[in-house]
């Protein structure tokens, strides 16, 4: 059984973002994510005002992309209730998330394993919706599972699809430019062919 909003509750963040033993991510590695991905989105010419972290969790991206870009509006959209209770984030889910006005930078770390088929598929449209520079996006594939994740530390109660699924429907809508930050289309940055993604 997937879980529901209310399960991601307190003991859920502190089992995986709390308790030092047993989490999957801290502060140092949002630092270097949103080193990364605002390197690359600063790379390509993105010119980075708002900012919505989609699933933003404890919101560990906020402090280093905010750091990184002063003056940034910082939108956090979370389902889950005990969250957004305690930071104030947007309570909702990005299949259905809308705003009068696009972002130039979407953040979407390991959300979608927790969505179905059809409301992850939902998601990657409104994605695009919402998008007009960049995207950062990951998901726990069936592959990662098998060959990368800490399976002691990494939560399995979620769908394992195969990476094909979210590179075909996101190729849809965006262009993949490296180190998971994909490009709205029609914008298509001057890269080098050994900058560009293999294929």
């Amino acid at each position: 059984m997937r879980r529901k909003h209310e399960d991601f509750d307190e003991a859920f963040f502190h089992r995986f973002y709390g308790d030092a033993a047993t989490r999957v991510a801290d502060e140092g590695d949002a630092g270097r994510l949103a080193g990364l991905v605002g390197g690359v989105a600063d790379y390509v010419g993105v010119r980075v005002k708002r900012i919505l972290d989609a699933g933003c969790g404890v919101g560990l991206l906020r402090a280093p992309l905010l750091e990184r870009y002063p003056g940034a509006k910082y939108q956090g959209l979370e389902a889950s209730p005990f969250l957004c209770r305690k930071f104030g984030w947007h309570q909702g889910s990005i299949a259905e998330f809308s705003s009068a006005r696009r972002f130039d930078l979407v953040v979407c770390h390991d959300v979608l394993q927790y969505l179905d088929d059809t409301a992850a598929a939902r998601s990657i449209a409104n994605l695009a919706r919402l998008c007009q520079g960049a995207l950062y996006f990951s998901a726990l594939t069936a592959g990662d599972w098998r060959r990368a994740a800490d399976q002691s530390r990494t939560d399995r109660d979620v769908h394992l699809r195969p990476v094909e699924w979210y590179r075909s429907r996101l190729a849809r809508r965006f262009r993949h430019v490296g180190a998971g930050v994909h490009l709205v289309r029609p914008l298509k940055p001057i890269l080098w062919e050994l900058e560009q993604p293999w294929r």
